[in-house]
């Protein structure tokens, strides 16, 4: 696959999870300039694998298979994004889910 084919393959991920570049970029931390999908320059690694994450993509659908992460990846990541009183929420809510359903 060439960088312009990686670059569709982020563009496509982003949208087909409703994202915008610049929410993505937020979800990233870095700048909206600094999230390209031009195929000007390939992403960090840690970037692909935030982008794999967020998008419920494997790093390897970005390069050359298309396999689904588990959702229990895409949900960690995204509660690392909370301030953490809402993320102890969350938890504690999962938690208590969690609990019920075994009962």
């Amino acid at each position: 696959m060439d960088k312009m084919d990686f670059h569709k393959r982020i563009r496509q991920a982003r949208i087909d999870s409703h994202i915008s570049q610049i929410k993505m970029a937020k979800m990233l931390y870095i700048s909206r300039q600094t999230y390209i999908e031009n195929g000007i320059r390939v992403p960090k690694a840690d970037t692909i694998y935030k982008i794999a994450i967020i998008t419920n993509h494997s790093v390897s659908y970005f390069f050359y298979d298309n396999y689904q992460l588990g959702d229990i990846h895409q949900i960690g990541f995204l509660l690392e994004q909370l301030p953490n009183e809402k993320r102890k929420w969350y938890l504690n809510l999962l938690k208590k889910i969690i609990e019920y359903e075994c009962t």
